[in-house]
C-alpha cells in the first residue's frame, strides 16, 4: 500500500458518510394558514412581523394560524399596539403560533427583554434661554426617535443649541439641525448636549431632531434649548444719487469661487453697471472671492449694489482672510425683483453707519474679500464699492 493511502482511504468514507447523514430542516421563517402578504423583521430581541389577509368568501373563520420561527421561545406579544395575552401564544417545534383576526396587522413577538412597544408620539419643548416658544413633535420607530417642528421664534441669526436629556445618551446617536445648517460637534456634560458652533438659523427653521437608541418607552430628550441669539448685521438702503465715489469692483471679476459658480451673461439684467452682473449666487455655502487695490492703509465702508426676489438673502464676509466683527452673518434685504426691471437694484451700505457693522480695516494695496452664502437664499450682484470711512 503506497504511504498515506490509508490516511486518504479513511478521509474519503468519513466524508460519504457524512453526505449520507440528513441535514436537520428548519422551519420556515413564516407561514400561514390563509394566503396573503406578509412580512417579519429580526431586532435582538423580537421578531416584527407584517401582513394583510383577505377573509376567503367561502370561510366562516375570523380568525387565521400565523406561525413565526424565533431563535428562542416566545415569551410576550403584541397585536398592533394590544398585548397578546400569554394564554393565546403557542410554542411548537421552533415557532411562535398566534391566531389573528383577518385584514391588515402588525404583531411583535419577543423572546427576550421585558415587553414593551416604543410610544406612538410625544411632544419635546424647546426653549429660547428661559422662555418656552415652541415644541417639536416626536415619532418613535423601533430604532429610536424623529422629531421635528417649525420655530418662528429662533430665526434668523446664530444661536447657540443645547438638548437636554433624561437619562444619559450617546452623543453619536443624535444628530439636530435647523433649516439648512446642522450641528457637527457636541461638548456632553452626561445629561446636556451642547453645540460647540452656533448654529446658522433661516427665518421661519424647522428644526430636526433625531436620536438612534433601540428600546425607547419614552422620549428620552427632556428639552432643546436655543440661547444667546446674535441676529444678523444689518444693512441701509442708500438712494442712487447718493452713492459715494471709491474703489469699485464688479462682481463678475471674481477671481476665485468654491461651490456652485454664479451665472454671468451680460445683457442679461437691466441696467447694470459695465453691461454685466453676477446672478443665482447661491446660499449653498458657495464662496465667492474678489482682488481689490486700496490706494492707503486703514478704515475703508463697504457698499453693494444688489438684486434680490426673495424675502432675503444672508451673506458672511471675510477680509483677507479674517471674519470682521459682525459680518460672520449679513443680512441682505428683498429688493422686489432679480434686477430684470427699474428700481429692483439697491445700493446698501453694509459697514460703517449707525448700527452697522464696524469698517474694514484694509490694507494698502491689494486686499481680498470673500463671500459666502447661506440660508439658502439666492442673490444677484452688480458691483462692490470701497469708500474711506469718514
Amino acid at each position: 500500500m503506497r504511504p498515506g493511502f490509508r490516511t486518504q482511504m479513511i478521509v474519503a468514507v468519513v466524508f460519504a458518510a457524512l453526505l449520507t447523514v440528513p441535514a436537520v430542516a428548519q422551519p420556515p421563517l413564516l407561514s400561514s394558514s390563509a394566503p396573503g402578504a406578509f412580512g417579519v423583521r429580526y431586532l435582538t430581541d423580537r421578531a416584527v412581523v407584517t401582513y394583510t389577509v383577505e377573509k376567503p368568501e367561502d370561510s366562516d373563520a375570523e380568525t387565521f394560524a400565523l406561525r413565526v420561527r424565533l431563535p428562542e421561545e416566545v415569551h410576550w406579544g403584541f397585536f398592533d399596539r394590544e398585548p397578546i395575552p400569554g394564554d393565546d401564544l403557542r410554542w411548537d417545534d421552533g415557532q411562535a403560533v398566534v391566531d389573528v383576526p383577518f385584514g391588515s396587522a402588525r404583531l411583535h413577538l419577543g423572546w427576550a427583554g421585558e415587553a414593551n412597544l416604543p410610544p406612538e408620539a410625544a411632544e419635546v419643548p424647546l426653549l429660547l434661554d428661559d422662555e418656552r416658544v415652541g415644541s417639536l413633535t416626536a415619532r418613535f420607530d423601533l430604532e429610536g426617535m424623529q422629531a421635528g417642528g417649525e420655530v418662528p421664534a429662533v430665526g434668523p441669526g446664530m444661536a447657540d443649541v443645547a438638548v437636554e436629556f433624561t437619562e444619559p445618551t450617546r452623543p453619536d446617536a443624535v444628530s439636530l439641525s435647523a433649516g439648512e445648517d446642522s450641528v457637527q460637534n457636541w461638548r456632553y456634560d452626561g445629561r446636556t448636549l451642547e453645540a460647540r458652533e452656533p448654529l446658522q438659523i433661516g427665518p421661519n427653521p424647522r428644526v430636526s431632531l433625531r436620536v438612534q437608541q433601540r428600546g425607547l418607552t419614552a422620549s428620552p430628550v427632556e428639552r432643546v434649548v436655543f440661547s444667546n441669539v446674535r441676529l444678523p448685521s444689518p444693512v441701509d438702503r442708500i438712494p442712487d444719487d447718493q452713492t459715494p465715489d471709491g474703489v469699485l469692483v464688479e462682481a463678475e471679476d471674481y477671481v476665485d469661487v468654491e461651490g456652485t459658480a454664479p451665472q454671468v451673461n451680460p445683457g442679461s439684467h437691466y441696467d447694470t453697471h459695465g453691461g454685466a452682473c453676477i446672478y443665482s449666487f447661491l446660499g449653498d455655502g458657495t464662496t465667492l472671492t474678489w482682488e481689490f487695490d486700496v490706494p492707503e492703509a486703514g478704515q475703508w465702508d463697504l457698499y453693494l449694489r444688489i438684486s434680490c426676489g426673495d424675502v432675503g438673502a444672508w451673506r458672511a464676509i471675510t477680509v483677507n482672510g479674517e471674519t470682521p466683527e459682525s459680518l460672520d452673518l449679513v443680512e441682505l434685504p428683498g429688493t422686489g425683483g432679480w434686477g430684470h426691471a427699474e428700481g429692483e437694484w439697491w445700493i446698501v451700505r453694509v459697514t460703517g453707519g449707525d448700527d452697522l457693522a464696524p469698517p474694514l480695516e484694509l490694507n494698502e494695496g491689494t486686499n481680498t474679500l470673500t463671500m459666502t452664502g447661506l440660508l439658502t437664499t439666492h442673490l444677484n450682484i452688480d458691483y462692490l464699492l470701497l469708500v474711506p470711512h469718514e
